[in-house]
């Protein structure tokens, strides 16, 4: 969305609560000011669309306790992470972001931190697996970066309502924290951990259109 620069003649009784609501909101007094006009206006801007879809992500992951969010950085970025059962039970981080002044695109960054060589290796093989049997289910493939035990992927959400895009993406990271897990769970029956992946990914695109 573009911007450009407009002279206001406003009280000063009017600017002061506008800057102490953006203060409650932690946000500037132009961002405020466009809120404001927006909602008065019943146009919904890309930053409350991000809002109101990480919200429905937050909404559906966290339910169950399986996820937890974590601190949320900007109106276009959250954060969530998920125990992974795997000696000291590590946190598999989830980092969602949204791109700016669209909320239409984005991506999914899923990582963890730890010293251990063999939990590294480990992690990589599932996101190079994952990675696969995407791409033979995905036509175009998905743009992605496997490195280090570290998975990026382009996300595109499909049109619709904001409770829709924010279903599809919380599905999508269910579906990926749960082959993982079921990954970690057979690495002692590769051929049955491939299998039980493949299985959670085409479940998961049966329901939902791919993002």
């Amino acid at each position: 969305m573009s911007k450009s620069v407009y002279s206001l003649v406003l009280s000063d009784e009017v600017v002061r609560e506008v800057d102490l609501e953006a203060y409650r909101h932690g946000l500037s007094r132009s961002a405020m000011i466009n809120q404001i006009l927006a909602e008065a206006v019943s146009y919904v801007t890309p930053e409350k669309r991000m809002r109101e879809i990480f919200s429905q992500v937050e909404s559906l992951l966290t339910d169950g306790g399986i996820f937890q969010t974590l601190f949320q950085p900007s109106d276009s970025m959250m954060s969530l992470r998920s125990a992974l059962a795997y000696k000291y039970n590590p946190n598999v981080r989830y980092s969602l972001e949204l791109s700016p002044g669209s909320a239409d695109e984005g991506e999914l960054r899923v990582s963890l931190r730890s010293q251990s060589s063999s939990l590294i290796l480990y992690l990589g093989q599932f996101f190079r697996l994952w990675d696969q049997i995407e791409r033979s289910l995905l036509q175009p493939a998905p743009q992605t970066v496997i490195e280090d035990g570290r998975y990026a992927r382009r996300i595109r959400l499909p049109k619709g309502s904001n409770g829709e895009q924010g279903a599809v993406l919380a599905a999508y990271i269910r579906a990926m924290d749960g082959a993982m897990k079921q990954f970690f769970r057979h690495l002692d029956e590769p051929r049955m951990a491939a299998g039980l992946v493949r299985e959670s990914c085409e479940s998961y695109l049966r329901s939902y259109p791919a993002v």
